[in-house]
């Protein structure tokens, strides 16, 4: 009798998205956020999909109750920009507030799983674009150092 070798695609763990740590700030649940996404669309298995939906969506309502909490201050030189060429022009104004409510209606809706498979890839990405758009502008810069100590720009 012949061996058979099983051949394993190379693929994202997807068990490697533990519970969410206490004390993370932001930026920690936008980057997780970001992971999580990430690892979303390398899947085609709908119970990774679904588990991968539920810590999302987990992960979007811890992220919105920071919005309320003052920047840490360990972020605060990564927040903060010597001079004015440093800060990017915003080409989709929305709130982040508001960007997270958006990622959270959508995560409902896929963790429904009430769509179409095509409507399901389309919001997939759709989630996909909003959360690293998030990502990026809750990491832009929205200090500024001047002589007089930093100012809030954005």
């Amino acid at each position: 009798m012949m061996a058979v070798k099983q051949c394993t695609q190379t693929r994202p763990d997807f068990t490697n998205f533990s519970s969410l740590p206490a004390g993370m700030d932001f930026i920690d649940l936008a980057e997780y956020n970001e992971r999580l996404v990430a690892a979303l669309m390398e899947t085609d298995n709908d119970m990774e999909r679904l588990s991968l939906y539920k810590k999302m969506a987990a992960s979007l309502e811890q992220l919105a109750t920071t919005y309320e909490e003052p920047v840490p201050d360990e972020r605060l030189p990564q927040l903060t920009a010597s001079n004015i060429t440093a800060f990017h022009p915003v080409t989709f104004i929305a709130e982040p507030e508001r960007v997270t409510q958006y990622c959270q209606a959508l995560t409902r809706q896929l963790i429904h799983n009430l769509i179409d498979a095509e409507a399901r890839l389309t919001l997939n990405d759709l989630l996909f674009d909003l959360v690293n758009y998030q990502v990026d502008d809750l990491k832009a810069p929205r200090y500024m150092e001047t002589w007089n100590g930093l100012v809030q720009v954005r």
